[in-house]
């Protein structure tokens, strides 16, 4: 039997988890069963000073090297508390596979934390742990994602860092920026979303809220990459033939 000492520390565990926007598995062997909803939310950046600051001109000046971070909404299982959970390319590749395998609006998923605090080793698993009915599938992909752009947009939180981090939403880039990408950048990114299928191209088109690429805001194109990056994690088919809306022209 669990002695007290054990049983309010998994009381204080759990309401330090209630009161989080971001889901923490922080010691070894911490997990969580969660639902994955909504798209990847990814971002480059740099861990300055113990925390991530968004990649730009200046760092990249400086000699900084970006990482990628990213972030996604989850949903606890019994609770349907929804959360954001971010994690580094290692995890997101793992879940590629997942999705692949299993798709994520079919399952509940068991993450589990190996490695101990701030332990640069640490890893995490991902395990199916309930098949969902079609009715919960409908119930947790109605629920309502995080504002991810109000939490990574200037002044928001940073989970273990405290920082802002880069603006920027879950399928939603409305800004009224005007000044497009110039004609080499456009290239450059048509060339990397020419490699994927026609799906991957219409999430860019609709994440960026653009009908062609050159159309993309120059002030987006940062964003725009780290998105490219995890769009090719997922994609490896050939692109399917040319609609009659063409976005690379």
């Amino acid at each position: 039997m669990a002695s007290k000492w054990e049983q309010t520390e998994e009381l204080a565990k759990k309401h330090d988890q209630d009161s989080s926007t971001w889901l923490k598995l922080a010691g070894d062997g911490d997990k969580a069963v969660i639902v994955f909803l909504g798209e990847p939310f990814p971002r480059e950046v740099c861990f300055i000073d113990g925390k991530y600051m968004p990649f730009d001109e200046k760092l990249k000046a400086q000699g900084q090297k970006p990482s990628l971070r990213v972030a996604l909404s989850v949903a606890l299982f019994e609770t349907k508390e929804v959360k954001v959970l971010e994690q580094g390319v290692t995890f997101f590749k793992d879940l590629v596979r997942v999705r692949q395998k299993y798709g994520l609006e079919k399952w509940a998923f068991e993450v589990q934390r190996h490695g101990a605090a701030k332990d640069p080793k640490t890893t995490y698993s991902i395990l199916p742990e309930h098949q969902l009915t079609p009715e919960q599938q409908k119930e947790f992909q109605a629920l309502p994602l995080q504002d991810l752009e109000k939490l990574y947009g200037p002044g928001g939180g940073e989970p273990g860092g405290g920082g802002a981090a880069p603006g920027g939403a879950l399928g939603s880039y409305d800004r009224k920026e005007t000044a497009h990408i110039d004609a080499g950048t456009a290239q450059a990114l048509m060339t990397q979303l020419k490699t994927m299928p026609r799906e991957a191209v219409d999430r860019f088109c609709k994440k960026f809220c653009v009908e062609r690429i050159k159309e993309l805001p120059s002030a987006q194109v940062e964003k725009a990459r780290a998105f490219i990056e995890v769009l090719a994690s997922e994609y490896t088919a050939p692109a399917a033939a040319t609609p009659d809306r063409d976005p690379f022209a």
